[in-house]
């Protein structure tokens, strides 16, 4: 996606090129339904426990994403790691006022970007290949809230070829914020 200049959102679509000629679609967005259930939720200590054996912190395919990358003080660096005895990956996340933010809430965008990046952890469980998400449908249920401890919440729902489904969800003290469900290409 080009980062260095301005796109237009039209339609749905987040379009590049010529305002007044022609444009590639690089995104597009439509209404879609969520039905997906949150497997128990780990305590805060079981998912930094978690956290502290993620095998992407030293060899992250993407070291300055927004939203996984260990290399950002102004992103939301959600690393997960595998949970003893459970098919589900973990971590912690404490938003800080470093995030685009309403002064008590991460905006939404951002909760989706929380959402994004942990689906993919547990299905490239060594950092690699790399994959590149495909598609993403998200539901934001109730805000996250800055300072607060968050569980994230990662599992693999499945492949075929080199697709690989994933769902994640961020749990809160007062339950779940979000929940999502993630189709990841791999490019390795």
């Amino acid at each position: 996606m080009p980062l260095d200049r301005e796109m237009e959102v039209r339609d749905g679509q987040l379009l590049d090129g010529d305002p007044d000629g022609e444009h590639t679609v690089i995104a597009s967005a439509e209404p879609a339904v969520l039905d997906l259930d949150v497997p128990a939720v780990p305590t805060l200590d079981e998912a930094r426990k978690a956290a502290a054996k993620v095998p992407w912190r030293d060899k992250h395919p993407f070291p300055t994403c927004f939203g996984c990358g260990p290399g950002r003080e102004d992103g939301i660096a959600a690393l997960l790691g595998p949970l003893d005895g459970r098919a589900e990956w973990a971590g912690v996340w404490r938003p800080t006022g470093l995030l685009p933010n309403d002064g008590t809430n991460v905006l939404p965008e951002v909760v989706w970007a929380a959402l994004d990046c942990p689906s993919a952890q547990p299905v490239a469980p060594d950092g690699g290949p790399a994959f590149v998400l495909g598609t993403f449908v998200a539901q934001v249920e109730q805000p996250v809230e800055l300072g607060v401890d968050h569980v994230l919440l990662a599992w693999e729902l499945g492949r075929d070829g080199r697709k690989a489904y994933s769902a994640s969800a961020i749990i809160g003290p007062h339950g779940v914020c979000g929940r999502a469900r993630a189709v990841w290409v791999s490019i390795g």
